[in-house]
């Protein structure tokens, strides 16, 4: 696998504004393997952001819901490594803007994350257009980079893909009654585990494609291969389906060496 960064990222020492902060890796967030977790990444991500918005004051700084993220994992954090956790805008549409996180460890970890962002209103749930206030504090580090929520990946299941239940619980349920962006990274985890995958390194994608309803019995459906454009690498794709497999609530590309 290469490890250039995707062009979804700009360079972190850019124009505009960085807001960074430390966090130490805990107990909680490391599997039994000591790698960071992908919905702790999520978490950390989710936890930045929100710091950020509410330290410009930012008005609106809980009403996005993400549509899409990536995730660059050179070297996985372990337990109690002291993380600095840098994060700014890396793209700006009508409706959305993305947002590039970067978690640097003191024994060497290295994760890079580029999600997209939709502002939505509270009451309607619907996409409304990006504040004054918004573009006043994250502009100039968008450094006009479009940042596009087009979703790019395959829904069709193959025949041959394994599948297992996937009901999804009150705790995975985050303030707004949606389940929470870290939460939908936990189906993503499993497939790690049963796969038998190191984090160091991995490329994963989730794109978000139907709110997923409370108390849902979800289905995760994944199918493993080689890499479509890479060659050394391989991948595992997954879905999470309702019960019948006709609804799809999020979708998943893990890629990996092989």
């Amino acid at each position: 696998m290469t490890r250039k960064l995707p062009e979804e990222f700009l360079e972190i020492d850019g124009p505009g504004r960085r807001f960074v902060t430390q966090r130490t890796v805990r107990l909680g967030d490391v599997d039994p393997d000591d790698e960071l977790r992908f919905d702790a990444i999520a978490r950390y991500a989710q936890d930045l952001a929100n710091d950020d918005a509410i330290d410009v004051a930012l008005e609106t700084s809980l009403h996005f819901v993400v549509r899409k993220t990536m995730v660059v994992v050179l070297k996985a954090p372990q337990f109690q490594e002291r993380l600095t956790c840098t994060t700014f805008c890396n793209g700006v549409g009508g409706r959305w803007a993305g947002r590039q996180s970067m978690f640097s460890g003191e024994d060497g970890a290295n994760i890079s994350m580029s999600a997209v962002w939709v502002h939505v209103d509270p009451d309607s749930g619907r996409p409304r257009k990006l504040t004054d206030r918004f573009h006043e504090a994250y502009a100039a580090s968008a450094q006009g980079k479009k940042s596009s929520a087009k979703l790019v990946h395959d829904l069709v299941i193959p025949a041959d893909a394994d599948s297992m239940a996937w009901p999804y619980r009150w705790a995975d349920l985050d303030l707004l009654g949606h389940v929470n962006n870290a939460s939908s990274w936990r189906p993503i985890e499993q497939l790690i585990h049963r796969h038998r995958l190191s984090r160091s390194p991995m490329v994963a994608e989730v794109e978000y494609r139907n709110p997923t309803p409370p108390d849902t019995d979800a289905t995760l459906w994944w199918h493993r291969s080689q890499a479509d454009d890479e060659p050394n690498s391989s991948q595992v794709r997954a879905w999470i389906t309702d019960e019948t497999g006709e609804t799809t609530f999020t979708t998943a590309l893990l890629r990996f060496p092989s």
